[in-house]
């Protein structure tokens, strides 16, 4: 009995230790877009980022993040596959999905809103609102794609305050992106802090 309540002790450290993990990872992964975010208002304080340029600066962004996200994403599945052997088959398809998501919330944030002139005041207002739809229905879809019905809610930040700050954008005339991209980088920036307080809940239980 000593050394069946031993073996679960272990395996309950373990699982702590892999929950944090994949908070920490996760947290990581946001931290990156946040930080890509910021740097471009950083950038545009200094210079004026429109149009080609700006476009230029996400190609660039995209092509170094994503590389850094699939990385930070295998560490995750190598983590986990080296417990759970079956979880680098199930990675993949999680891959998958998540991106289905982001396809149409792609779609819907940069081609079908910004086409609509019957949404918003102005096509500020439009373009404010395609961001934080794109924002919203992407992380969204990723989530319950993520969770699989489990009771995590760290993400929920990061795509409930972009699609509760819709209505007000919607009606704003001027000055539409810079708000919404606070209202983003807010979300972002209490899904990490989120992250880091479960991943420290795991740690100590």
């Amino acid at each position: 009995m000593e050394d069946v309540k031993e073996l679960k002790d272990v395996l309950e450290r373990v699982e702590g230790k892999l929950i944090a993990a994949e908070k920490m990872y996760s947290a990581m992964n946001f931290a990156l877009w946040l930080s890509v975010m910021a740097f471009y208002y950083l950038l545009n304080g200094l210079v004026t980022l429109r149009g080609p340029v700006s476009l230029g600066y996400w190609m660039v962004a995209i092509a170094l993040a994503v590389p850094l996200t699939i990385k930070i994403w295998n560490r995750l599945k190598g983590l986990y596959s080296t417990f759970y052997p079956n979880s680098r088959r199930n990675g993949r398809k999680i891959v998958i999905l998540v991106a289905l998501p982001w396809v149409v919330g792609s779609a819907v944030g940069w081609w079908v809103i910004p086409s609509m002139t019957s949404i918003g005041v102005n096509a500020d207002a439009r373009f404010g609102v395609g961001f934080l739809s794109f924002i919203g229905i992407s992380l969204l879809g990723q989530w319950l794609v993520m969770t699989r019905g489990r009771c995590e809610f760290e993400m929920v930040p990061s795509f409930i305050l972009p699609l509760l700050a819709i209505p007000i954008v919607w009606n704003m005339k001027s000055g539409t992106i810079t708000w919404a991209s606070f209202v983003v980088t807010t979300g972002f920036s209490l899904t990490i802090l989120w992250y880091l307080y479960s991943a420290f809940r795991a740690i100590e239980r």
